[in-house]
């Protein structure tokens, strides 16, 4: 505490709950040691009230986006928005201290979404409350702990649906009428590259038997950023089908540029030199999907494609993630146990039908 030369006796305190250094000031009635010690009471009283300041949801969680948004990708970070606001429409305004497991479980169990949805919320909640804990808006993590993903519908059902099998990727391609897409799935199926690093590739970027993976293209806040992860910078080798697939990407993209005039230095353009509209692609892929397969598709259905396929055909696990540029992925993970899993079975088909000793 000091006292000023105004007559208010202060004290600078950090805020519990934003961090933010604040001064706390009282004015000092009278002089001598009786006036200071009864205006030192007074403060003490007026700092104690600021610190009992309860923290609402709302609060917390722009002050934990303001703080990512210093060190998370604009993606990330509109993907921390969107949870955390249909978090927050579920669960309502309420205190952080007022939380609790309990109270989290039921709010969304009530909402009726898929249970796969409300686990995605969780788990940017549990980042959240996490961060809430380490900054001291909460005097606990255990919301964070207690809270358990709901029952989703088994993996091995699901994981089927992350991938095409040879002759889904036939029937898709056949049944896909327009070049440009035609030749966009051809290439993402037979490279495992995401459809941001397509949009966001150079010519330059195609060297000799390499493909330099630096960059991606997010169209969510139309930039082109650095890739998802340090492991995603990646060099891939062109095998002769995508050298092939690469060929007529290259002829299709300079006739399309003589015909109306473009100049850009893109690899895979759109028809007005700008980068590929994911929405566009995204629309026409489920479009094709359902008519054709039955169901709908999403682009990144290739990346999970080209690992399948690559496992099938004797493959491993290290060679596969270094290729996709992951350093720890459930997905391929999984799709590689489901593959080991089929092959298995197959040999143990082909033993059942061989007579070993007459």
């Amino acid at each position: 505490m000091w006292k000023t030369n105004d007559g208010y006796l202060e004290e600078r305190i950090v805020m519990p709950d934003t961090g933010i250094k604040k001064i706390v000031s009282v004015k000092i009635q009278g002089s001598g040691l009786k006036a200071e010690n009864e205006a030192a009471k007074k403060l003490t009283e007026k700092i104690e009230h600021l610190s009992d300041k309860k923290t609402k949801l709302s609060e917390a969680i722009d002050l934990y986006l303001k703080e990512a948004e210093k060190t998370k990708k604009a993606s990330t970070i509109r993907k921390y928005k969107f949870e955390l606001k249909s978090f927050y429409d579920i669960v309502g305004e309420c205190y952080m201290d007022h939380i609790t497991a309990g109270f989290i479980r039921k709010a969304l169990l009530d909402s009726g979404r898929p249970n796969r949805t409300l686990n995605g919320y969780l788990k940017v909640f549990k980042g959240f409350w996490l961060w809430a804990y380490r900054c001291d808006l909460v005097k606990g993590r255990d919301v964070a702990d207690k809270l358990v993903n709901f029952q989703d519908t088994p993996e091995k059902e699901r994981i089927q649906d992350k991938y095409l099998e040879p002759d889904e990727i036939n029937r898709l391609f056949a049944g896909m009428s327009e070049k440009r897409w035609l030749l966009a799935s051809k290439f993402l199926c037979l490279s495992g590259c995401r459809i941001g690093e397509l949009a966001a590739m150079n010519r330059t970027d195609i060297w000799g038997s390499i493909i330099r993976i630096t960059k991606t293209y997010d169209p969510n806040n139309n930039i082109v950023t650095s890739p998802k992860s340090f492991d995603s910078k990646r060099e891939i080798h062109i095998q002769p089908e995508l050298r092939e697939c690469i060929d007529e990407i290259d002829q299709y993209v300079r006739d399309e540029i003589k015909s109306k005039g473009i100049e850009t230095d893109l690899f895979f353009p759109n028809f007005d030199g700008g980068y590929l509209p994911y929405a566009t692609y995204s629309k026409y892929l489920r479009e094709v999907s359902e008519r054709v397969l039955n169901r709908r598709i999403s682009p990144h259905i290739f990346r999970h494609t080209h690992a399948s396929l690559l496992f099938a055909r004797g493959m491993d696990l290290s060679a596969v993630s270094t290729r996709l540029g992951h350093s720890d992925s459930k997905i391929t993970k999984e799709i590689y146990l489901h593959r080991m899993e089929e092959l298995k079975e197959k040999e143990n088909r082909q033993l059942d039908s061989i007579h070993l000793i007459g």
